[in-house]
């Protein structure tokens, strides 16, 4: 009997250290008041999934013109390190449309999307170069990545795991940062987020002679709230932007002029984006480019060869939107070199080989308009005063003729 419950004890002291050391998936990164820690347990049970689809293009800002260097793209692949805060040429060779299972898709006039290049990393579905001046004027460009793999266990959650990397290029390449192996953990209420390993380039829009390489670092690229993991080939999702603080980061304050659009990226991603010079473009800040700057859709796929239904954004200029085109005063335009973009501070709104815009004058158009109404009247009476005047000087004797014939008398 004793001999029985010795053994029994021992095999009660493995079975609760096998439970100790089993191993589970967890997305902790970064967990901070309000965020979501998720714990996946690793089961046979459940659905495999072994070539998910991960599609999303981060926000509209991610495939906008910039205000140097023409725009803003997304890039497959780990970019190499182009060795300063400059703009990317297509013989750099850092650009790239596929790296193994990741590709860059823009959509087509008609619709679908079709990969991205650099001949048209900058063009919208139309053909047409995006513009800084537009908020809905935008590549739309997403990052495609297939062959995810993990599990579906129902009232336990969901984790899928891609392996590869894509390149988040601002102002044409001044600023860059990579993402690299996203893991996406669901919770079964449908909460969770989607973490990744962030590396890249640090530069300062005050100092672009700055160009330091940075850690890699694990970061939160989004956190969803309310996904149905059950649904049929996947699910489409918006991660939490609007309504989001961050401290500390340049965030400007909530009001009912900004509410609708007013947030930020995860926390960890904007900390991050401190170093490589990105931070603005993450967050609420006051900017004209702040309605760009929400989260757009996710969309996840459990098969890639059967992927749900992608919905492409509204075409720039297009009937149903109303159209409020920067426009430039007429003047003789000053020419810039060739090489401003590359030497211009982020932030500055200027494009390269461009033309200044003239300042507006000093008189209102309006005011202008009703003085050229009124000119002719006022000269009118203005050359009648004048003919009065010399009329009285002439009948006085007055006038300097007048006074030389008297004065050579």
């Amino acid at each position: 009997m004793r001999r029985r419950s010795v053994v029994a004890a021992a095999a009660l002291v493995i079975a609760l250290a096998a439970l100790a050391g089993a191993p589970a998936s967890a997305a902790e990164t970064d967990a901070g008041p309000g965020d979501i820690t998720v714990t996946v347990p690793e089961s046979d049970a459940g659905r495999p999934i072994t070539n998910a689809q991960f599609r999303w293009g981060l926000n509209a800002e991610s495939g906008a013109g910039a205000f140097a260097g023409g725009c803003n793209f997304l890039s497959a692949g780990r970019a190499g390190n182009a060795g300063s805060a400059r703009v990317w040429t297509a013989a750099d060779g850092l650009y790239s449309a596929t790296s193994a299972a990741v590709r860059i898709e823009k959509p087509a006039a008609g619709g679908e999307y079709r990969l991205a290049s650099f001949e048209s990393r900058c063009l919208d579905a139309s053909g047409r170069a995006v513009s800084v001046s537009s908020l809905t004027s935008t590549t739309a460009n997403q990052v495609v990545i297939d062959q995810g793999r993990g599990r579906l266990v129902p009232g336990a959650g969901l984790e899928i795991r891609w392996t590869g990397s894509f390149t988040v290029v601002f102002y044409g390449g001044m600023t860059y940062w990579t993402v690299t192996d996203p893991v996406l953990t669901l919770d079964p209420a449908g909460d969770g987020r989607v973490t990744a390993t962030a590396s890249g380039f640090g530069t300062s829009m005050d100092d672009l002679s700055k160009w330091v390489p940075l850690p890699e670092q694990s970061i939160v690229l989004a956190e969803l709230r309310g996904v149905d993991p059950a649904s049929d080939g996947g699910f489409a999702i918006v991660p939490e932007y609007v309504g989001v603080s961050v401290p500390d980061a340049g965030q400007i304050e909530r009001t009912s002029e900004n509410a609708a659009y007013w947030g930020s990226f995860p926390a960890s991603f904007v900390e991050y984006q401190k170093l490589t010079g990105q931070a603005g473009y993450w967050l609420t800040t006051g900017g004209q480019r702040d309605r760009a700057k929400p989260a757009t859709t996710l969309y996840v796929s459990y098969d890639a060869a059967a992927p749900i239904a992608v919905t492409p954004p509204a075409v720039a200029g297009s009937a149903d939107e109303p159209s409020n085109p920067i426009r430039v005063r007429p003047g003789q335009p000053v020419q810039l070199p060739a090489d401003v973009a590359t030497r211009l501070p982020i932030g500055i709104p200027l494009a390269a080989a461009t033309s200044l815009p003239q300042g507006p004058g000093l008189v209102p158009a309006s005011a202008a308009a009703a003085l050229s109404a009124l000119a002719g009247p006022l000269l009118a009476s203005a050359l009648a005063l004048a003919l009065a005047v010399v009329a009285v000087l002439n009948i006085m004797g007055r006038l300097p003729w007048q006074r030389a014939l008297r004065a050579g008398r």
